[in-house]
């Protein structure tokens, strides 16, 4: 029988959306671990044209807790933007840009200059190389800048969850990016969740990040259903995820099943509903190892790490 733990639901990580958060003041508070991947796109807060255009002036960084951030600083307001994992290229060249780290965060101003509008002298050096060192950002590299546009890369120690959060007096934009899951990686039994009515898988991802592969359930319901993840006893290498809802409706699973995968660890996932209300999802892997469970919100996500 299942049973609900909201104690071993505290393992989860703390949740806020992906969207840009505008923050007055001089200064935020340290706000709880980012976590979407999707891109992130803003709208400027003064126009490129006038006397006194967005204008890039300085970068800064800082480690806070649960995640790293990159401050931009502007004078004359913030420009449009958009963030994305993506590689980094030079503007008018097309020439690829390595950075330091296994993933790279893309950053793209549009109407905004990298000099002062009235003398043109530069206000920042797009040359420079930065390299913060910490928990997850690595480095931090420009593409260069062409016609308002400024292009830069955050060089970052894995694929995580990332933010934009819009600055004022002075204005700034500040790109978060998570630092890795505290919890450690083991072979015991999990529980957590139970807030969910229904069982809805709406979509599995998968993918590997250095130490681990990812397996990601993206579910269409508020809340997380009652999950309990652990090795078959009969499978000593499968991972089963059993999901129940709080009512009986019956559990429902969208796209291809199953599904085979070609990563270090994880190599086929098959997935079941049940008309009692819960599902089974089986994680084949090559050999018995340490997993972790996080609990994701804002889109609502079940994720299951299993370590190389």
């Amino acid at each position: 029988m299942f049973r609900t733990s909201r104690r071993l639901a505290a393992l989860c990580l703390a949740t806020v959306t992906g969207i840009a958060l505008a923050v007055p003041g001089a200064a935020a508070a340290d706000l709880p671990s980012p976590t979407g991947t999707a891109p992130v796109t803003g709208a400027a807060t003064a126009p490129p044209a006038g006397p006194h255009p967005p204008t890039l002036v300085g970068v800064r960084t800082g480690r806070h807790a649960g995640y790293d951030r990159t401050v931009f600083d502007f004078t004359g307001g913030t420009p449009g933007y958009r963030v994305e994992y993506g590689a980094l290229s030079g503007i008018g060249t097309g020439s690829p840009i390595p950075l330091a780290g296994a993933a790279d965060l893309r950053v793209t101003f549009d109407g905004a200059y990298p000099y002062d509008a009235v003398t043109g002298a530069a206000t920042i050096d797009l040359r420079r190389t930065y390299d913060p060192a910490l928990p997850t950002l690595r480095q931090i590299r420009f593409g260069g800048a062409f016609e308002g546009m400024i292009t830069a890369g955050l060089g970052l120690a894995d694929r995580v969850g990332f933010r934009v959060v819009r600055l004022t007096g002075p204005p700034r934009l500040a790109v978060d990016v998570a630092h890795q899951p505290s919890q450690a990686f083991g072979t015991a039994a999990v529980w957590a969740g139970g807030d969910a009515d229904r069982v809805r898988i709406a979509e599995v991802r998968t993918g590997t990040h250095p130490g681990y592969d990812r397996v990601v359930l993206e579910l269409a319901t508020a809340g997380h259903p009652l999950t309990s993840v652990s090795y078959r006893v009969p499978q000593p290498s499968e991972i089963h995820v059993g999901l129940t809802g709080l009512t009986t409706g019956a559990a429902t699973i969208a796209g291809p099943n199953p599904i085979a995968v070609n990563l270090p660890r994880v190599r086929r996932i098959a997935l079941t509903a049940y008309p009692n209300g819960t599902a089974s999802v089986f994680v084949a892997t090559t050999r018995r190892t340490g997993f972790r469970v996080l609990m994701l919100e804002q889109p609502t996500r079940i994720v299951v790490d299993v370590a190389h």
